[in-house]
């Protein structure tokens, strides 16, 4: 998997800054729980 992933810019959260706000996963992050997952549905 070599494709680019674009990442959308994070939102203004409705209640104000109190909340932090979402932090997208670094791509090396979903790569490794994509692999992981894959291997498990495959092992079954």
């Amino acid at each position: 998997m070599t494709e680019s992933v674009t990442q959308a810019e994070p939102q203004a959260h409705p209640m104000g800054s109190e909340a932090p706000a979402w932090q997208t996963p670094d791509y090396a992050v979903v790569e490794t729980a994509l692999e992981v997952t894959a291997y498990a549905l495959n092992n079954r």
